[in-house]
């Protein structure tokens, strides 16, 4: 992620990206990076995700999937975590929803 300042506001980046990640089984499945950002609040950096591929429902609609990206000591790659508290779900509800609908 760009460098920033972490303390002072929320930065969002919309560049798309593919990612190559591994589920369960240890096969490799591609991913289309459709959001990052690093919420001051939670001093985290979030990114949202989709399926490569995946189709949408009858509601025109993709599932995404928000991660936690943590970086490791020098920046550069790291893993991501789940979300698990209800209140970042909450937070990345809403700047997912706020985001679309600014880029429609």
């Amino acid at each position: 992620m760009a460098d920033h300042n972490k303390e002072a506001e929320l930065h969002v980046n919309s560049d798309e990206e593919l990612l190559t990640l591994y589920d369960e089984e240890g096969n490799e499945v591609l991913y289309r990076k459709i959001l990052e950002f690093f919420h001051p609040e939670y001093k985290k950096e979030y990114v949202i995700l989709a399926e490569e591929g995946a189709e949408s429902d009858d509601d025109d609609m993709i599932e995404l999937i928000p991660m936690i990206n943590e970086p490791d000591e020098d920046g550069e790659g790291g893993k991501f975590l789940p979300v698990e508290t209800e209140e970042e779900w909450s937070m990345i509800e809403e700047i997912v929803n706020t985001e679309m609908n600014d880029e429609e």
